[in-house]
């Protein structure tokens, strides 16, 4: 029985893992060839192949009408972003007793990263299933797309690889596809954990598909900070919480799907979204204190980033 619930899960995030850095590889290479510039690439493509895995998650878990775990997939999600990945990134680089400093570009989107995390505490707060919160939503990150792409600096540009690939355009539809099954897979593995363990949606939400889909992240910022890249980590982090906030927590609305919301109530996620709102802050502080003067990667506030996540274990439970 156990074997038969955790199996789903296993192969699913084994797959995710190759998935999301494929369809991440391949969609930066079309975006290229379609003439899109390197930090318009960055801040939508690379972001949106991020939160790709908690999409995916989050439509299998609305067609089952699991409100509180899709939910629980969005918090998670970008509790573990800012503590898990970005906990793991200046730990590391604490360890190797490196200096840090931030483009002060940077600072316009850690205003929208904070802005983001409140609208969506007001939806969540609100009505987060209904049509017209997805509407704003949606409006709300076309507003920040436009104006990444308005305020396209060469300061943010990045270095892509050049590389020649054949057949981007099929190679590019399989990693998708695979990206699919792989979250279908995750969503059908804590279905079975919701069942057969007796655990709220809740809590598999927060935990099961929130880890789940954030492991490629971790893996690939504690290589980004092994090879001292940690601005990169930094500015993929913000852009795939600004896109889980206003995209991923719009999908459950397009759905229409009065269902999701039966057994919904707001107290049992306010502590949770005080710890979101409370690591958004001390992220957002430190990143901006960065721009001002390079610093030395703090182990403290590494180790306090990391087990933030895991405090906040006990209130999701």
């Amino acid at each position: 029985m156990i074997l038969t619930t955790l199996l789903p899960i296993t192969l699913g995030i084994a797959l995710i893992w190759i998935s999301a850095e494929k369809l991440e590889r391949y969609s930066v290479i079309a975006a290229k060839d379609f003439g899109m510039s390197p930090f318009f690439i960055g801040s939508t493509i690379i972001a949106f192949g991020t939160s790709a895995p908690e999409m995916l998650t989050t439509f299998f878990a609305g067609l089952e009408n699991k409100g509180s775990m899709i939910i629980g997939n969005v918090i998670g999600s970008n509790v573990a972003n800012l503590s898990l990945v970005f906990g793991t990134t200046l730990f590391i680089i604490a360890l190797r007793k490196q200096t840090i400093l931030q483009n002060i570009s940077i600072i316009p989107n850690l205003v929208i990263l904070l802005v983001a995390t409140i609208l969506m505490w007001f939806f969540i707060a609100t009505n987060p299933f209904s049509l017209r919160t997805s509407a704003v939503l949606l409006l709300a990150l076309i507003a920040v797309i436009t104006f990444w792409y308005k305020t396209n600096s060469a300061d943010f540009q990045e270095n892509l690889e050049e590389s020649y690939e054949r057949f981007v355009a099929l190679k590019l539809i399989g990693s998708l596809s695979l990206l699919i099954f792989s979250a279908w897979l995750i969503t059908k593995g804590a279905t079975n954990i919701l069942n057969t363990l007796d655990l709220g949606e809740l809590f598999v939400g927060y935990t099961v598909l929130a880890i789940g889909t954030s492991l490629p992240e971790i893996a690939a910022a504690s290589s980004l900070a092994v090879k001292g890249r940690y601005e990169t980590v930094a500015g993929t982090l913000i852009g795939s919480n600004i896109f889980n906030g206003l995209c991923v927590l719009a999908i459950p609305g397009l759905m229409n799907r009065p269902e999701m919301s039966v057994g919904w109530n707001y107290g049992d996620w306010s502590s949770l979204l005080l710890i979101l709102l409370f690591i958004t802050v001390v992220f957002t502080v430190y990143i901006y204190q960065l721009t001002k003067e390079p610093k030395k990667a703090n182990l403290v506030l590494g180790i306090i980033f990391l087990s933030t996540y895991f405090i906040s274990l006990g209130f999701a439970y």
